[in-house]
């Protein structure tokens, strides 16, 4: 574990962040180094420690074995970004993730395509559908445009893997930022038979645009996810 210098006026916050981000990246059940190393690696006292401690067992990151220590807890929730492929979040969890592809074709972008990815309505777009799965419980399902010249021969990469991934490896359009509208709604038959639940069963809807160091859209990405499988949590700095 690399060394980290926390500023004063930030510990607690800081240290959440890297505790968090240590523990997603293990497998559950793994045991975590002891308070005291944790207290020196961050370079906080004991008492910042346990608070923090205590909060990430509040939100089920990890937990307490008496006489033995902190270990990484089973996850309850999935915490992602369309940056991240679903896949790879539950790869990192231990989990075993499958997806299937549903379809993968080319399309003139519609009004409301067009406008995310800033492009004229009837330009070519890259349509990819397709479900995400933990063991067989289906966790989303989503559908992602991307503009056919920006990524010409997308559909013959591996389209399981993170369409971010993709874009910086093989295209060089790496990702700057993700725009997010996340909404609660009722998604069409079609979805809810991919994820399995009943009409009423609570549902997000996530919009994320992925846009590029140059300011361009280059993918847009409409996925539904299971209500009871997600936790959104967000962090206002001022």
């Amino acid at each position: 574990m690399p060394n980290r210098n926390i500023a004063k006026d930030s510990k607690h916050a800081t240290l959440l962040e890297a505790l968090a981000e240590l523990s997603v990246n293990l497998k559950p059940h793994t045991q975590l180094p002891s308070e005291r190393a944790l207290s020196e690696e961050y370079g906080v006292s004991r008492m910042t420690l346990r608070r923090a401690i205590d909060v990430l067992q509040s939100r089920g990151y990890i937990y307490t074995v008496p006489s033995k220590g902190l270990f990484v807890s089973e996850p309850r929730m999935v915490r992602t970004s369309d940056v991240t492929s679903l896949s790879e979040v539950l790869r990192h969890r231990g989990n075993n993730p499958t997806t299937k592809l549903h379809l993968a074709d080319r399309i003139h972008a519609n009004d409301e395509v067009a406008k995310a990815l800033g492009i004229r309505k009837g330009e070519w777009v890259y349509r990819i559908e397709q479900s995400f799965f933990d063991a067989d419980i289906a966790m989303a399902t989503e559908t992602a445009y991307v503009p056919a010249d920006l990524a010409p021969g997308l559909l013959e990469q591996d389209l399981a893997k993170s369409l971010s991934a993709i874009l910086s490896d093989h295209y060089e359009k790496p990702i700057r930022r993700v725009q997010y509208r996340v909404r609660s709604v009722i998604p069409e038959e079609k979805f809810r038979e991919r994820l399995q639940i009943s009409p009423g069963a609570p549902t997000l809807e996530f919009h994320a645009v992925g846009i590029t160091s140059k300011e361009r859209s280059v993918f847009l990405v409409v996925s539904y996810k299971r209500g009871d499988k997600y936790d959104l949590i967000y962090q206002l700095e001022v």
